[in-house]
């Protein structure tokens, strides 16, 4: 497979200029001062759209030209390619009341691109100039805008294994749209080669694992009828990341055109994303879990963020790639169908601003080695110098202070805790974390990444992160701190009951269970028998045919969510016996409720004798309905509410409103030791 040219962005490639019949000493109207638009802003086939070009301050124009680019499916014009210089039809854009023009003379230009223009799956990018020519420098690839014309997704047919001789396996099912959009779907135009590349990129020699981190191949991104052109992509992933056939994907955007992004809710993250990482809801093939469609890194994600850890915000997606004239052929492993991926978060200074975290430094953590990711910090202290962190923890033992003034030792209990319950072990090895100096408390921190290698007691490592092997809890008081914390996860949040509710609410959104033909079951149509995954493009060992659902043909996606609930129970039964065996911190108060017209008083009592307040927690429990876009909520994101002294708590119906709550309380000691939660009551 030829490897295409590298694209670079100094301006080189725009030396065929002297391919554009342009006047030397023609001086264009600096674009800047041309705000310029499209509508409608999502066209389907046959729709005119109708360009807007509306100067900003003077020298005002006595008219503009429209310059635009069509962009064919199966025909992409990177920004490296001699075509893109020179491929643009011309118009005169109009002030006179003609040509889409509805106020004559007012000092904004339009033209309408005629409905034959208009193709399904076609890109049209364009940009506006005073003169009728055009140089490369009004070429740039921020001078430009695109639309994408699209008459949505269609259908999609496949079978779970056609080439079976059971009909029942052979037999071709529809997926419809209805189920394909569920999530959002995202887009990808670029040419097949480099996507090829990119993804299953060529053995040679035997199996090749790679960190690089060059970005080699340029494309076109769409997400909600918004054109994000002249992205960068490249597979991610360490050792295995051209391995297992369905592979991973990073995208890089420009940093005048960040992502805006939602999850799957429609609520929109708070800053927008500099680079998206796509997961490929692909488990590696020798540990036997394929078939989890992604539900091991959401769970474990979503965990660590609902015990007040920072980790990574995760929404699945629908993934299209447009990279040949058909959008599907007679093979149901052709076309722009590319099945379930899950969006991650990248850690970076969104990440920071996402999570409320303070202004500090992020590093990445490669066999014990710190990487910079990102750095806020105008200067470097002592205490904020990564190597000497890491050495410190890695000659073991540091005393009971060091650990109380460099580390987050709160947090750490929290992300320790989760750590435990969901068996992320894969860190023993200097890796799959993130290193945070925040600069406001100028403590160290955590961040959990690259959690797919959980969920299961055969997952590879054995857990001991660079805190747990320096002796964190060496000092009895750490060790209670951490136990209580881990107590309070299993009561809160990790516990059958909790934890049911967030399995199916998770798995609801890609297999809903009023739907016969999800996503989930078009994904494993997809990729359970795709040719690539026993082909010289993957690894035999971490890819294979007929993996899914622990390699049963009759499987379905509800086998793995079964095993994940019944691996909350084994799990928490283990935690009991292993990680809270001889914790004793003390008894639990005992909570009652008395109701009238217009109160709800709560009620705490106790046999301790050293109690001097009491907390109250909070919390409204809200039901899932992803057709009406409402999220869940849960018992750990209540607030607490601290009454001192008072062993009764008043709350007034009205504030109740017509919402379901859950009532607990807890006792503060004179030393400033807690109680237990005490058992929920609901409301």
């Amino acid at each position: 497979m030829k490897k295409p040219q590298i694209p670079t962005y100094n301006g080189a490639c725009f030396a065929l200029a002297a391919a554009l019949s342009v006047g030397a000493a023609m001086t264009p109207l600096n674009a800047s001062k041309i705000l310029f638009t499209h509508s409608p802003q999502s066209p389907q086939s046959n729709d005119e759209v109708t360009i807007t070009a509306s100067p900003s301050g003077p020298p005002f124009p006595s008219q503009l030209w429209l310059h635009y680019q069509v962009v064919k499916p199966g025909h992409y014009i990177a920004l490296s390619d001699a075509k893109f210089a020179t491929d643009w039809k011309s118009v005169e854009l109009s002030d006179n009341g003609t040509q889409g023009d509805s106020v004559s003379h007012d000092g904004i230009f339009s033209r309408t691109l005629t409905k034959n223009l208009q193709r399904h799956r076609h890109l049209i990018r364009y940009f506006v100039t005073q003169e009728s020519q055009f140089t490369a420098e009004d070429l740039k690839r921020d001078q430009t805008k695109a639309y994408f014309v699209y008459d949505g997704v269609p259908n999609y047919v496949a079978a779970v294994n056609p080439r079976s001789k059971d009909r029942r396996y052979s037999t071709p099912k529809q997926f419809t749209k209805e189920a394909l959009t569920r999530v959002p779907v995202y887009h990808l135009i670029s040419k097949r080669s480099w996507i090829e590349e990119a993804t299953w990129k060529p053995r040679r020699r035997g199996y090749q694992p790679t960190n690089d981190q060059h970005y080699e191949h340029t494309g076109t991104f769409v997400y909600e009828g918004k054109v994000y052109d002249h992205i960068q992509f490249r597979a991610r992933g360490g050792a295995w990341r051209h391995a297992m056939g369905k592979n991973m994907w990073k995208i890089n955007f420009r940093s005048k055109q960040p992502f805006h992004v939602s999850d799957n809710f429609g609520e929109p993250y708070r800053a927008p994303w500099d680079k998206l990482n796509l997961g490929a809801c692909i488990q590696q093939g020798q540990y036997g879990m394929r078939g989890e469609h992604g539900m091991f890194d959401a769970l474990s994600y979503r965990l660590f963020n609902l015990a007040g850890t920072p980790a990574p915000r995760t929404h699945w997606i629908h993934f299209r790639i447009i990279d040949d004239e058909r959008e599907s052929t007679e093979s149901q492993y052709e076309g722009d169908f590319w099945g379930l991926y899950l969006a991650v978060e990248n850690i970076d200074s969104a990440f920071l601003q996402e999570h409320a975290l303070a202004q500090g430094n992020l590093y990445k953590i490669e066999n014990f080695q710190a990487h910079e990711r990102y750095l806020g910090m105008p200067f470097h202290s002592p205490i904020s110098n990564p190597n000497q962190f890491i050495r410190t923890l890695s000659r073991g033992r540091p005393d009971r202070d060091w650990w109380k003034t460099r580390v987050d030792l709160d947090r750490y209990n929290r992300y320790r805790s989760i750590v435990e319950c969901v068996r992320h072990y894969d860190i023993s090895h200097g890796k799959n974390y993130f290193f945070f100096y925040d600069g406001a408390q100028s403590k160290w921190l955590q961040i959990p990444w690259d959690v797919d290698l959980t969920w299961g007691e055969h997952m590879y490592g054995s857990g001991k992160d660079p805190f747990l092997r320096a002796q964190v809890f060496r000092n009895a008081e750490q060790q209670a701190a951490y136990q209580y914390q881990l107590r309070e996860i299993r009561d809160l949040l990790f516990n059958e009951a909790t934890m049911k509710r967030l399995i199916e609410d998770h798995a609801a959104i890609i297999d809903p269970p009023e739907d016969m033909n999800s996503l989930a079951d078009a994904d494993r149509a997809m990729w359970d028998f795709h040719p690539v995954m026993n082909s010289r493009y993957s690894m035999a060992r971490q890819a294979g045919q007929g993996q899914f659902y622990f390699r049963q043909i009759d499987g379905t996606f509800r086998n793995i969510v079964a095993y994940m609930h019944d691996f909350v129970g084994k799990r928490s039964a283990w935690i009991d016996k292993n990680l809270l065996r001889g914790f004793q911190p003390g008894k639990s108060p005992l909570l009652s409720m008395e109701e009238t017209d217009e109160t709800v008083r709560l009620s705490a009592t106790t046999d301790a004798t050293t109690i001097e307040r009491w907390e109250w927690r909070m919390a409204p429990i809200q039901s899932q309905d992803f057709r009406k876009r409402q999220a869940p909520s849960y018992e750990i994101e209540g607030r607490i509410l601290e009454r001192r002294s008072s062993d009764t708590l008043t709350v007034g119906r009205a504030e109740l409103a017509d919402e379901s709550f859950r009532f607990r309380v807890r006792g503060v000691r004179s030393d400033g030791s807690r109680t237990p939660w005490s058992k929920p009551i609901n409301f």
